[in-house]
């Protein structure tokens, strides 16, 4: 059975919190601004918890901070105690009043652009208090590190990170793209099977290797996977889709983000519509980083994003990608 906690242990799980908080602002001066109280203060409950435990947590130099590797221990503990103090003093607002607070998204830019900003235009219409940060990188990022409470991400493979719940939105219809006019130079010839995207020039997110795989299917009869090295290799969609564009080749890209293009008759569908072949279609996510300590906010808004990003990414006609504005 635990103990009662004495007054030196309270003043332990503030240190905790503040040294949370300054990790979280990246430094004492925002920490102090956002936590009403003075830097000299700050630092120096700061300097008491790191004499306490007898480590060193950060390592301070006139600009920056850095956690030590005993820092970086003590922080994840110190993040869940603040999410699980912040959700506590939040339970009255969540269940009486409106959420509120900071929520952080992690996604591609790609999608960030494309699908997410409509979808937290509306969010943040009917939720005034509630402050996103998007973290927009086309690389995977680390929840934890990042610090983020949700993340979305298009892929063609299973995301089967056991650290995290992931859940599969929806599917995420494919395309292989190709310019109008590289289709007028080959005078209106369109591939009847995946093994002449070679001949166009493949163009495709970057591959660790080098070597690009995509997996095709014809109306559920046979499949086909290509294994070829790129003319171009990017790790940024919208790159891909602007280089396909631009006549530099073909590339499988999402077909929500082609619509609008081929609506306007500057790209179209590579393949014979006779031939049936189409690359697979790639799966929509949502991730968090735990069960535990996750917010009502994040559940909120990943209960509201979910189907408004499923009919944008699943969309087959470009009037299907504007959101309509609530009333």
């Amino acid at each position: 059975m635990m103990g009662s906690l004495k007054r030196c242990d309270v003043d332990r799980l503030e240190d905790l919190l503040f040294f949370a908080e300054i990790v979280d602002h990246d430094g004492f001066s925002a920490a102090a601004r956002n936590l009403g109280l003075q830097r000299s203060k700050l630092s120096r409950r700061i300097a008491e918890l790191e004499q306490r435990m007898g480590v060193r947590l950060l390592q301070r130099n006139t600009r920056h901070i850095s956690l030590t590797s005993a820092g970086e221990q003590v922080y994840s503990h110190a993040r869940i105690l603040a999410q699980e103090a912040r959700a506590a003093f939040n339970i009255a607002s969540e269940l009486y009043g409106e959420p509120r607070g900071v929520l952080r998204v992690a996604c591609s830019s790609t999608l960030a652009a494309n699908a997410l900003i409509s979808v937290v235009s509306r969010f943040c219409r009917q939720y005034p208090h509630v402050r996103i940060v998007i973290n927009a990188a086309d690389q995977i990022v680390d929840l934890v590190s990042e610090r983020a409470d949700l993340a979305f991400r298009v892929s063609s493979t299973p995301l089967d990170d056991s650290s995290l719940i992931t859940r599969v939105i929806t599917p995420v219809p494919m395309v292989m793209a190709m310019s109008a006019d590289l289709l007028r130079m080959r005078q209106g010839k369109l591939l009847l099977h995946p093994s002449e995207v070679p001949e166009l020039g493949l163009i495709a997110l970057a591959a660790h290797d080098g070597i690009k795989k995509i997996d095709f299917s014809q109306s559920g009869k046979n499949r086909y996977r290509l294994r070829h090295l790129p003319r171009l290799m990017c790790g940024n969609m919208s790159v891909l889709l602007s280089a396909v564009g631009a006549g530099l080749g073909v590339a499988a890209l999402p077909r929500y983000l082609c619509l609008t293009a081929i609506a306007h008759g500057q790209l179209v569908d590579a393949f014979d519509p006779q031939s049936e072949w189409q690359p697979d279609a790639s799966q929509l996510y949502s991730l968090m980083p735990t069960r535990r300590g996750v917010s009502f906010t994040t559940r909120l808004f990943l209960d509201f994003a979910t189907p408004l990003l499923e009919k944008i990414v699943s969309a087959q006609h470009s009037h299907s990608l504007v959101l309509p504005l609530p009333a």
